[in-house]
C-alpha cells in the first residue's frame, strides 16, 4: 500500500489494525473481524493474511476443480 493510500485510509476509513483470531463461517471460509469497526475481512489460512475477495474466489474455483478431478 502506498503512503498516500494509507494516509487516506487512516484519516477517512478504518485501517483494520486490530483484528480477531481467524474464524470459519458456516460455508467454511476463514475470516477475521476488525475490533474497531466490526467489518469482517476474508482471511487466507495458507498465507496467514487478509486477502481480497478476488483471491478468495480464485481459491474457491481452484478447490472445486481439484475435487472434481478426483471423481
Amino acid at each position: 500500500m502506498t503512503c498516500l493510500k494509507w494516509i487516506y485510509a487512516y484519516l477517512f476509513d478504518c485501517v483494520h489494525s486490530h483484528t480477531t483470531w481467524p474464524h470459519r463461517d458456516p460455508v467454511g471460509f476463514a475470516y477475521v473481524a476488525c475490533l474497531d469497526c466490526g467489518k469482517e475481512l476474508p482471511y487466507s489460512l495458507e498465507h496467514m493474511r487478509v486477502v481480497t475477495t478476488e483471491a478468495r474466489k480464485r481459491d474457491l474455483w481452484g478447490a472445486r476443480s481439484a475435487v472434481a478431478g478426483r471423481f
